[in-house]
């Protein structure tokens, strides 16, 4: 059974009764979506009994071959069984077969290794050629109580034997770190990410994107700027989100003031010793090269590099799972898919 949930405070208290909570369930990520133009759903599973299975965000995305319906690391469950599963998916399934729906897009919320993740390929969905959430993200462990403590413990996971001596530098050098909801600051930051881009050719999302974010949450302190200044001179940025167990690293920037300092590595170590102080358990550096692509001349080597370089394990989530309603334009779709694999991440 499905029910549409539109209260906030009935979808926070679904959601804290999940195992794997992620900022992008959350009720200020559903209105996000909507502020950039899209329309969504809160959906929760129950049983027969009515008893709560899990829950979800379904967001509505046009695409050339219909609207589908995604899932970012949804659905999420009260208790993480293969059954429940299996049954929450059948659901999702039955739910939008008569609504003009031409997909189903899911990112799960588990690793590879995990036998759960498996359970969407018993049930017709097929893994998708290109994944949307980063599925190989870079973790370090937020342990201890204290800087020596986590320090040991990344020196332990080949943490770069220069990092620490670089930290100290950029400390000595008065490097000052804080954190901004200063919406100015947040549109600065948007400055510097495009100049980025444009030095590393990737592609930068619009303004709006940004300024939205920091209207909902900005204030709740799930999204966070950190900055890094010198002399009054701003020389790295960070934006983070921080939620249930996890601190997710989303972007970051650098300006040309000071590059030799290594300000970008101090402001992301002090955001790993912030998720320590707030009893966080990890820190999520997000996506780099897989083990078999990370290789020098790797257009992704260097940034890859750089994350690894703090220490930690590599994460290999399980990959976009689609369920096609549309049989007939899927084998269009898979060559789509593909052109945009070969065209945008085929180094990846």
């Amino acid at each position: 059974m499905t029910s549409e949930i539109e209260n906030k405070e009935a979808w926070d208290s679904y959601i804290n009764q999940c195992s794997k909570k992620t900022f992008l369930q959350t009720y200020e990520w559903g209105e996000f979506q909507k502020e950039l133009g899209k329309d969504i759903l809160r959906l929760a599973f129950f049983d027969a009994n009515n008893t709560l299975q899990g829950i979800s965000l379904v967001i509505f995305e046009k695409t050339p071959f219909g609207t589908q319906i995604y899932l970012p690391r949804g659905p999420l469950m009260t208790t993480e069984t293969p059954d429940i599963y299996k049954s929450i998916l059948n659901t999702l399934v039955e739910y939008f077969k008569l609504k003009n729906i031409s997909c189903i897009k899911i990112d799960p919320a588990f690793t590879e290794k995990e036998q759960i993740a498996k359970v969407p390929s018993t049930l017709d969905f097929k893994h998708s050629i290109n994944f949307i959430q980063s599925e190989t993200n870079w973790m370090v462990d937020l342990v201890g109580n204290t800087e020596e403590e986590l320090l040991t413990w990344c020196k332990e996971h080949d943490m770069s034997k220069n990092y620490p001596a670089y930290i100290r530098k950029a400390r000595r050098e008065g490097i000052d770190i804080s954190f901004s909801s200063n919406l100015e600051d947040w549109k600065l930051f948007h400055t510097y990410l495009q100049k980025s881009g444009e030095r590393k050719s990737f592609d930068v999302r619009p303004l709006q994107y940004f300024t939205s974010l920091h209207k909902y949450f900005s204030q709740n302190g799930v999204v966070r700027l950190g900055v890094a200044k010198r002399n009054g001179n701003i020389l790295a940025m960070i934006l983070i989100a921080v939620y249930g167990d996890e601190i997710s690293c989303l972007y970051s920037a650098q300006t040309d003031i000071d590059t030799k300092l290594r300000a970008p590595m101090l402001l992301r170590w002090e955001c790993m010793l912030m998720g320590q102080r707030e009893g966080i358990k990890r820190f999520n550096n997000w996506g780099v090269l897989p083990e078999e692509r990370y290789k020098p001349g790797n257009p992704g080597y260097g940034y890859s590099q750089y994350k690894r370089g703090f220490g930690g394990y590599l994460e290999q989530i399980e990959r976009t799972y689609e369920y096609v309603y549309s049989k007939k334009l899927y084998p269009i779709q898979r060559l789509y898919d593909r052109y945009i694999k070969f065209r945008y991440y085929r180094y990846r």
